[in-house]
């Protein structure tokens, strides 16, 4: 079996086989150190998959004579930190309350007479979002696309897909406060 740090020096002459075997040795490892701490495994499979990118364009920084598994392992805790500062727990309105409303949306089948007030007002307020809005809406609640899916489908990076759906929730629950008159509008 070759050494870590022949393979980093290969890598960093631009050898992808060598990089490969590197991450075939320590993505279980990285994946497990984010899995445990994301709710969502998919988010911890973007993550590690994010971290292995930037080492190896940060491969010519690295001291190849360290082991290669806590730097890597720090990169994604790195990713992860700025994840959570970018994903803080939302108010009422977050998107867990909004996917139970997409849910009892679904379940109810849009039959009138069995609606909530909040649903109706969801339905009044997804009326007046533009066309982009409602598409993200319908794959991520109806779809259930995850962000890596949103991303391929959008052509856009991670924290762009993680902050128009931030924008969205917004958006949504002020239209929907609105509507159940709880604040002014």
């Amino acid at each position: 079996m070759i050494h870590d740090t022949e393979l980093l020096m290969k890598a960093r002459k631009g050898d992808l086989d060598a990089f490969t075997e590197l991450v075939k040795r320590y993505q279980g490892s990285v994946r497990a150190c984010l899995v445990v701490r994301l709710p969502d495994v998919h988010e911890a499979e973007d993550l590690a998959q994010e971290a292995f990118i930037i080492a190896y364009r940060k491969l010519d920084e690295f001291d190849v004579e360290r082991a290669f598994g806590p730097w890597i392992r720090t990169i994604a805790v790195n990713l992860l930190r700025n994840y959570w500062r970018k994903h803080k727990a939302t108010l009422v309105g977050g998107s867990a309350e909004l996917e139970i409303l997409v849910d009892e949306e679904i379940a109810l089948n849009h039959s009138i007479e069995n609606e909530s007030d909040r649903l109706e007002a969801l339905k009044h307020c997804m009326a007046k979002l533009d066309a982009p809005m409602r598409t993200l809406v319908t794959l991520r609640y109806y779809e259930h696309y995850s962000i890596a899916q949103l991303r391929k489908a959008m052509n856009v990076n991670h924290s762009t897909v993680t902050m128009r759906l931030h924008r969205l929730r917004e958006i949504l629950q002020k239209c929907i406060q609105q509507q159940m008159g709880v604040i002014e509008g």
